[in-house]
């Protein structure tokens, strides 16, 4: 075969997903990413550092087909739902796309799988999507993947499953897999088995509108279980090998789960959507919901704030939350509706609430509200440690801000102070751009060390 042919979808009966099922164009639209063609090229030189010789090769989720025109191989098979990209596709030479779901395959035999699988948050998958796909890899290898899970890691079991027991993984995937919990099931997996991984950081500009670490992971079955780490170099266009998966001189802090605490933080709500659920102001007054009747305070997000800013006051909520338009009153599902917020909620196109949560729910908008904490923590920040307010209006922590919980306003003062003055730099991984982004566990942890220290 002297140039890539496509194969079309029609009568492919094997068919899982296709991009007119309800819900897959905006799955797609938020994960079509496309890799330029020189961090291709140097995916390529690594994997022929480890394989002289290549048979078959397969990529899921292959987009336009980029990877089969770079490295050299006896043939290429990619997978791809998006029939704009499958039939402007150029591909390289011995190679094909099929449009088909990835999770249609029964592919076994691959020397190599390699690609850039899409990175949509379990929160955005279509409706019914994980139901279907993760029955299929559980068959294929033993494991139940967690609710919490991405996309890219239903593909990277994929990946696995569908490679030689002598095959290589590489795909670029967010570095951050090396750590968060919601990934445990795939490195256990991986660890169980006795593969090699190797993983290099990639600098923030190679995508530069994704706001995720991203990495070049292999995972060779040939290997002998040693786990190594690389970060890019931009000054010798290299990697350079790291003694950590923190790429610095420290570990990376524990998530830790097993103590009882009076004073600990907690993930913030995750309401389903906030467009629909977390108003504006002017939203609130435009739908005629009175505060304390249909809304209550809440607080999305701390990023616009001053670092010097200690206390979440009346004034400061009005003036930097309220007045400034951002999303800060919570939808009250604790209570029976008003008629007010009764047609708000009835007025929301269903294109708007189609998340997998409002989907999986009975009552689409409906969920357990939260207590109020003493405390706010930004959970990504820039510098050494997290903005923190006392939480003097009595606001729910939704989204990327967690709950500080405890007794009494002068722990919660405590607990504030001995996480501003902690260094987080190097001990936890890097999100995107100098971006940090903590997991509460990781924070509970290091709380309890500080307290510790300060009796």
């Amino acid at each position: 075969m002297e140039r890539g042919e496509f194969t079309p979808i029609e009568g492919q009966a094997q068919l899982v997903w296709h991009d007119d099922h309800p819900g897959v164009s905006a799955y797609l639209d938020r994960c079509q990413v496309f890799t330029p063609e020189k961090w291709i090229a140097r995916l390529w030189e690594l994997i022929g550092a480890r394989r002289t010789e290549i048979g078959n090769v397969v990529e899921f989720g292959a987009g336009d087909g980029r990877f089969s025109r770079s490295g050299t191989f006896t043939s290429y098979t990619g997978y791809e739902v998006d029939e704009k990209l499958v039939r402007g596709a150029v591909l390289g030479r011995d190679s094909k796309l099929l449009r088909e779901c990835a999770f249609s395959s029964d592919v076994h035999d691959a020397d190599v799988c390699i690609g850039n699988p899409p990175y949509v948050r379990n929160q955005d998958l279509p409706g019914g999507w994980r139901e279907t796909v993760a029955p299929k890899l559980a068959t294929r290898t033993g494991v139940r993947i967690s609710g919490l899970a991405n996309a890219w890691q239903y593909f990277m079991f994929l990946a696995l499953a569908s490679t030689k027991k002598n095959g290589l993984v590489a795909q670029i995937v967010p570095y951050e897999w090396v750590s968060r919990p919601s990934a445990q099931a795939l490195r256990d997996f991986i660890k169980a088995n006795g593969w090699s991984v190797d993983v290099y950081r990639l600098p923030d500009t190679v995508f530069g509108r994704v706001l995720t670490t991203a990495s070049f992971t292999i995972i060779d079955k040939a290997g002998t279980g040693r786990w190594s780490y690389f970060d890019y170099e931009p000054a010798i266009d290299s990697f350079k090998k790291s003694k950590t998966a923190s790429l610095s001189s420290h570990k990376i802090v524990e998530y830790r789960r097993d103590a009882d605490r009076t004073t600990s933080v907690k993930r913030g709500l995750s309401p389903g959507t906030q467009k629909v659920l977390v108003l504006t102001e002017g939203e609130r007054v435009r739908h005629g919901l009175q505060i304390g009747r249909d809304v209550v305070p809440a607080v999305t997000t701390l990023r616009h704030l001053e670092h010097n800013t200690l206390s979440l006051s009346k004034a400061v909520f009005k003036r930097n939350f309220v007045d400034a338009g951002m999303r800060c009153w919570l939808i009250r599902s604790d209570e029976v509706l008003s008629r007010d917020l009764q047609l708000y909620l009835e007025s929301i196109p269903e294109a708007e609430r189609a998340t997998s949560t409002c989907s999986n729910r009975d009552i689409w908008w409906k969920f357990v509200m939260p207590q109020i904490p003493k405390g706010l923590v930004s959970m990504g920040f820039r510098g050494a440690a997290p903005k923190c307010l006392l939480n003097e209006v009595g606001a729910r922590a939704v989204g990327g801000v967690a709950g500080l919980y405890c007794l009494t306003k002068t722990e919660g003062e405590r607990a504030l102070t001995a996480i501003r003055g902690f260094n987080f730099h190097g001990r936890i991984i890097p999100y995107s751009t100098g971006l940090l982004k903590l997991e509460v566990n990781q924070l509970n942890t290091v709380l309890d060390s500080l307290l510790q220290e300060a009796k």
